[in-house]
């Protein structure tokens, strides 16, 4: 993980240690913000995009996935995670009403930690898994009535398993969304 990535212009390692802080901070810091675990998600997202499945397995990649599980489990990111998860299922409860899409951001973000770095059992909490289940079932069950992606794009780098960014589309018998690049994790707090 210590190459220069050529579109991001951005050394790999320096996204790493901007992850493994943003996480430090939020397991270090007392008072509830939402912002820090934002701020960590978002972190985290540069760090996916700018690497390779590969690079991500790679030592160097194992080593900060070692790190990055330490972190999650400690200090306040336990509580954090949770009040995360908690909140990304009420913007899927919402989603008929506030947007859609800022409830598949939240979502796509936590399949991605879990996907590509730290499994869910290693650091959510048994409720907290479960709750995962119900922010599924909550886009599922909003998808029809969302004001969703449906006539917006969806951002290229989404993988087709994250079928909520879809549900809608295909839920009203639309076309699905068309993919575009939609550069940094901007949207994460819409």
């Amino acid at each position: 993980m210590e190459q220069v990535v050529p579109d991001m212009g951005r050394d790999i390692s320096t996204l790493a240690r901007r992850a493994l802080d943003a996480f430090a901070e939020s397991a270090a810091r007392r008072r509830d913000r939402d912002a820090l675990m934002d701020d960590a998600f978002a972190a985290l997202f540069d760090l996916y995009r700018a690497t390779n499945r590969a690079e991500r397995r790679s030592p160097a990649g194992r080593e900060f996935i070692a790190t990055l599980t330490e972190l999650l489990v400690g200090g306040n990111n336990p509580d954090r995670l949770g009040l995360y998860v908690v909140r990304s299922q009420t913007a899927a409860e919402n989603g008929r009403y506030e947007g859609y899409r800022p409830a598949c951001w939240r979502r796509s973000m936590l399949q991605i930690l879990a996907e590509e770095f730290v499994p869910w059992r290693e650091f959510l909490r048994e409720e907290d898994l479960e709750a995962v289940a119900r922010i599924d079932d909550a886009l599922e069950a909003v998808a029809e009535t969302a004001v969703s992606t449906a006539e917006e794009e969806v951002p290229s780098w989404v993988p087709d398993s994250h079928w909520w960014w879809w549900e809608p589309a295909r839920r009203r018998g639309e076309q699905a969304p068309e993919r575009f690049d939609s550069g940094p994790l901007d949207a994460v707090t819409e």
